[in-house]
């Protein structure tokens, strides 16, 4: 495969703007962390101040996700999308500013956090059903592989870009760079050219839309026993990062090789995504769902004393798995999901992984000091297991099939489609017939 081809969705001009902006923001978003810390220090706050901050964006996207998936399906997602860019440019501006000129505080770092949060809960379900509006079906992998690259490399140099920026300059400088990142975004998703959306009959109440929503996702059991499998994987990988740090701490004397450790899967994270860029395999939801056992290595190396450089190793391969399992998820669901539900059921994906994946990290400590690290480690194993057994024993994840063009079969409503007809005309619904 040509170089031309690896990256022949860039060379489509509604994704590469929509690629560019969405890259750039990411930048800004991988800014934040570092910076949000010392932030946080310079405005007088304590280690308490830092967590309530970050508590308080993860429980406004949380609360606020189903009402962004109803409104990224009820409105324009460019005009929807663009107009969060450009408040939290004029948010991000204000922070810099004030923290520049001294006038910053606590306060001010959580009302912040929050409108970061409520920008977030509609960005992400939007994003889901943007990227199939702009690129041609056969390269929509592809694509979604070129959005999961970028996100790994501003992973990559954000934090030390911002950590450096916030050393020589101040932390209000990092935030006035996160600002120009969405100023960025926002551009490119004004000059994104789309058709405008089919007008629709009836407009109901938001709520109602969003048990609407819900209803579209227990009625396809593939996808809801899909969730509840990636749930558990959530909670017994969090043990990795939990108790990673202080397990390779203790065995090598210091902090610094969980550095390296996070590195291979940053380096990872990048070799899944170029993986996905030229792989299509035929049965998907197998591949992607066995890629996501790569996991099982990394917690394993934890359960006995392992030199760093096998733990590093095992930490990439975990990496490059999970980067290839979202890479073949978002593609099968924006192919399989009706366009004009896509963000809702979107929604209630990002809404179990921001809200069971924290009940792990939770109980991962305290479970440890209770039965051992080892032993909570084997059940971390024991629920990453069933969570991939649990969504390989759906009948239609195994009978789902991919074409050498990346058209989908396997199913009876699948199969008697057109070869060029939209997935939004066709519901793929319930168990096969």
């Amino acid at each position: 495969m040509s170089v031309s081809d690896k990256f022949g969705a860039l060379a489509e001009h509604r994704f590469r703007l929509l690629w560019i902006g969405r890259t750039t923001s990411a930048l800004g978003d991988a800014l934040m962390p570092v910076t949000l810390v010392f932030a946080v220090l310079s405005a007088g706050g304590s280690a308490a101040d830092i967590g309530l901050v970050i508590a308080a964006t993860m429980v406004a996207r949380t609360l606020l996700l189903l009402v962004g998936g109803a409104l990224a399906d009820r409105l324009p997602r460019r005009l929807l999308l663009g107009g969060s860019d450009l408040f939290l440019f004029v948010v991000q501006v204000a922070v810099g500013v004030l923290l520049l000129t001294g006038h910053g505080s606590v306060t001010m770092l959580l009302a912040t956090a929050i409108c970061y949060g409520a920008a977030s809960a509609i960005t992400k379900p939007a994003i889901a059903g943007l990227v199939p509006q702009t690129i041609s079906k056969a390269r929509l992998q592809q694509a979604n592989s070129l959005m999961e690259l970028s996100r790994g490399a501003v992973q990559v140099v954000g934090p030390g870009l911002a950590g450096a920026t916030a050393a020589i300059a101040s932390p209000g400088a990092v935030y006035l760079l996160d600002a120009a990142t969405f100023l960025v975004s926002a551009v490119t998703l004004a000059l994104l050219p789309l058709a405008p959306p089919a007008r629709r009959s009836e407009r109901t109440h938001i709520f109602a839309e969003i048990a609407a929503g819900w209803s579209e996702v227990v009625r396809r059991p593939w996808y809801w026993v899909t969730l509840c499998g990636h749930a558990v994987w959530n909670v017994g990988s969090s043990a990795f990062f939990v108790l990673g740090p202080v397990i390779v701490a203790r065995q090598t004397g210091g902090a610094a090789n969980w550095g390296l450790v996070s590195a291979c899967m940053a380096v990872g994270a990048l070799i899944g995504a170029a993986v996905g860029m030229r792989y299509r395999p035929r049965r998907p939801l197998i591949t992607a769902h066995l890629a996501l056992l790569a996991t099982v290595p990394q917690l394993a190396a934890l359960t006995v004393p392992s030199p760093t450089i096998v733990i590093m190793g095992a930490a990439l391969v975990g990496a490059t798995g999970v980067a290839l399992l979202n890479i073949l998820w978002d593609t099968a669901v924006q192919k399989l999901i009706p366009e004009d539900v896509l963000s809702r059921v979107s929604s209630y994906d990002w809404l179990i992984s921001f809200t069971v994946a924290p009940l792990g990290y939770a109980a991962a400590g305290p479970l440890a000091e209770a039965i051992g690290e080892a032993r909570t480690l084997e059940l971390a194993l024991a629920f990453v297991v069933a969570g991939v057994v649990a969504v390989l024993l759906v009948p239609r994840v195994r009978q789902l099939r991919q074409s050498g063009e990346g058209r989908f079969y396997g199913w009876p409503d699948l199969d008697h489609r057109a070869p060029d007809e939209h997935p939004s005309t066709v519901a793929a619904t319930g168990e096969p017939r």
